[in-house]
């Protein structure tokens, strides 16, 4: 079978410092390079983005690329999106490609969000009748009905999301790609976008996913690449790329912690260092019963101290239904974070899900409960029922409950007893 995406010993360099572009500077830059009069070394000159980079994608095959900031991720979409091109090596793409890489690219703020789906459109190659067709659909799938004739410069971020999600996903492309813009938009905009994307790999469309969510990578991808540096690492399946890359963040975040360093400004001041399911007695589970508790522990640490926070935690089902969110700030819970290692549980007693595979994924929030300070998601765990007949697609949880049963009578035997008199 014929790859739709296939990337070939791709380097992706970059120059460092001040460029300047006037025909003087570059005679001058050629004839010192000619010269050698320059000092410096290759390595001090160029950023290698990426560096010997290989990898193919099949038809309705979706992958997540994983990997720190700077790693490389972004510069690989780049590539397929063509907004930028390889220094060496060879990048093919055979399909229709959409891409949402950076949050209101290819809308033009001064137009309105109807324009910008026309817009939009053209560029992504549709004619103006297919637009048309896919319109009504765009609209609904944004939730921007209100909105879609106001300039898109008024539009909030997770509305520019919204519009830019719907037109990229609507129009049904060959070939997805989506980075980390989804994180912008709210938890049932991200749960729709799930469904969406399955929707499409089921019809063919292969996807490649940026992410620093593991447990949202883990619901959409069945393969990953861990890149770091500009190399890859690791390609395989997403959940041993994901082990992978987290023992490596356990590592580093040991190594950490033991040198005593702070966080510098440019560095998250919290973060959640594993989120641990357990049983009612605190050990490690692979499976519960529905009627059985369980405990979600996240475990963190605070680079400096924070004061006043919250803690949000979400349990998500395998097929990307969110289960329930449970906050801090709502159960009236305080939370203080100081410097140093620490914990949040919540328990719930009992389960009360269906049977079938979960996850969560969990927020430390700031003091308004308003901006994420850090995130994580816990490895998946399963529920069990005590009887068949409970499994996932009949419902999200089994909800604590008591029967109660009034018999009346029949109301004609009822009416004779009462002018009769009968067992009086």
């Amino acid at each position: 079978m014929t790859p739709v995406i296939r990337f070939s010993n791709v380097v992706k360099r970059y120059n460092l410092g001040l460029t300047r572009t006037s025909v003087p500077s570059v005679i001058s830059q050629w004839l010192k390079q000619i010269a050698g009069g320059s000092s410096e070394s290759a390595g001090d000159k160029y950023h290698w983005a990426l560096n010997d980079v290989s990898f193919e994608l099949q038809k309705g095959q979706s992958l997540a690329l994983v990997g720190p900031n700077g790693a490389g991720k972004s510069t690989i979409l780049k590539l397929l999106a063509k907004i930028t091109t390889p220094t060496s090596g060879e990048v093919k793409v055979d399909g229709q490609l959409s891409a949402l890489i950076e949050l209101g690219a290819g809308f033009h703020p001064d137009l309105t969000g109807r324009e910008n789906i026309y817009l939009n459109g053209t560029i992504l190659g549709l004619s103006y009748k297919d637009i048309d067709k896919r319109f009504d659909e765009i609209v609904a799938f944004s939730e921007l009905d209100r909105f879609i004739d106001t300039p898109v410069k008024r539009y909030s971020s997770g509305m520019t999301v919204r519009l830019g999600f719907a037109v990229a996903s609507c129009i049904e492309p060959d070939i997805l790609l989506v980075d980390e813009v989804l994180a912008v938009g709210d938890a049932s905009f991200r749960q729709k976008c799930i469904e969406r994307i399955k929707k499409l790999l089921s019809n063919g469309t292969s996807l490649i996913f940026v992410s620093h969510d593991m447990g949202l990578v883990k619901a959409v991808c069945d393969t990953a690449i861990y890149i770091e540096q500009g190399k890859v690492l690791q390609y395989g399946g997403a959940a041993e790329v994901i082990e992978t890359y987290n023992r490596v963040l356990d590592q580093r975040r040991a190594l950490k912690l033991r040198s005593g360093e702070s966080a510098s400004e440019n560095e998250s001041i919290v973060e959640i260092t594993k989120v641990e399911i357990l049983d009612g007695n605190g050990q490690a589970f692979d499976s519960v019963y529905t009627d059985e508790p369980f405990v979600v522990r996240l475990n963190y640490f605070a680079y400096k101290n924070i004061g006043r926070a919250n803690a949000l935690v979400r349990i998500y089902r395998s097929d990307g239904i969110s289960c329930c969110v449970m906050r801090t700030s709502l159960d009236e819970f305080p939370v203080e974070l100081k410097e140093g290692q620490g914990s949040i549980t919540v328990k719930l007693e009992p389960a009360q899900l269906f049977g079938g595979s979960y996850y969560v994924s969990a927020w430390i929030m700031n003091a308004e409960d308003a901006d994420g300070l850090a995130n994580s998601a816990s490895e998946w765990f399963e529920i069990k029922n005590r009887m068949p007949g409970l499994e996932m697609h009949d419902g999200v949880f089994e909800p604590l409950r008591k029967w109660n049963h009034d018999f009346i009578g029949h109301p004609a035997v009822a009416e004779k007893t009462a002018h009769t008199g009968e067992n009086n």
